[in-house]
């Protein structure tokens, strides 16, 4: 136990704190090449115990995505897979169709950019979008897709897809694969499975990022999804189903919470909705029929 411990008001910039000496903290934690996590500074409380000590905690960078040669939005993310985030990214803005219209796709960590050329994107795409709309994704994330563009496109399929035990299964797969969420308790996942393993992983300090990324993994990979399942750590809200919708997942299968907008859509747009799936335990919200029940 440290005893009386002085807090200053904010911690020194460049510098790691003990009891017996300060030794420099490079300022690397904006440059554009970083690793996905990075050792922070805290003061530990436990019980009455009070100890300065270096914690694990996970890299967030604001990263530029320039498409045919235009800034079109920044994303604050975490920094891997980014090649991924930019694809699934203009995939669920429905900016992106086909693998062969990728001309370029290039990362830059220096400028900390993602620049995406496309072969057949229109002229006039910005005006294709009525508005941006801020999300509430992590990081204010940003949105251009409009609702109502594909609330008719529903998905049909009704069949069973996946039963309780496999849901359960899949969870319990689902929460162990992440190292650097055990590392840093910080990050979200998405994994994409065909209702008996998981197909894929990605994971992003933003909920939506790491769909995103997942999607534009399963894309580059030519990987269908239309039949597959969407795992998400996160809540789910209207961006992450319209993502969902877009991309085609008929069965989204969420740990946490949906929004009453999230739910409607789904409705809407033929997705099986389950949240609060932790355990024994889950809610099935919209198009239960893709479930076994027995």
């Amino acid at each position: 136990m440290l005893g009386k411990v002085i807090v200053p008001e904010r911690w020194p910039s460049f510098y790691f704190w003990s009891r017996v000496t300060l030794a420099p903290l490079p300022p690397i934690c904006y440059s554009p090449s970083v690793e996905t996590k990075r050792d922070a500074l805290i003061l530990k409380i436990t019980g009455t115990n009070v100890e300065g000590v270096i914690d694990e905690v996970a890299s967030e960078l604001p990263i530029t995505l320039e498409l045919n040669g235009k800034p079109l939005v920044t994303l604050l993310c975490t920094p891997s897979e980014l090649e991924a985030l930019a694809v699934g990214f203009l995939l669920s803005e429905g900016l992106l169709q086909d693998r062969s219209s990728i001309k370029q796709l290039l990362v830059d960590e220096q400028a900390a950019a993602v620049r995406v050329e496309l072969s057949d994107l229109p002229q006039d795409y910005a005006n294709l979008f009525e508005k941006r709309t801020i999300s509430s994704g992590c990081g204010k994330g940003v949105t251009f897709t409009q609702y109502r563009m594909y609330a008719n496109n529903r998905i049909t399929s009704k069949e069973e897809v996946v039963s309780l035990e496999g849901i359960k299964s899949l969870l319990r797969k689902f929460r162990t694969i992440s190292s650097l969420y055990l590392e840093t308790g910080g990050v979200h996942s998405a994994a994409l499975s065909d209702g008996k393993e998981i197909l894929l992983f990605s994971e992003d300090i933003g909920r939506h990022n790491a769909v995103d990324k997942l999607i534009g993994k399963a894309f580059l990979n030519s990987l269908p999804v239309e039949s597959k399942i969407l795992l998400t750590s996160g809540r789910v809200t209207s961006e992450i189903m319209m993502k969902t919708g877009r991309n085609r997942f008929p069965i989204l299968i969420s740990r946490a919470a949906p929004s009453c907008m999230a739910i409607s859509y789904a409705e809407d747009m033929g997705i099986t909705l389950v949240g609060f799936a932790r355990g024994d335990r889950m809610n099935i919200y919209t198009w239960p029929k893709r479930v076994k029940l027995d």
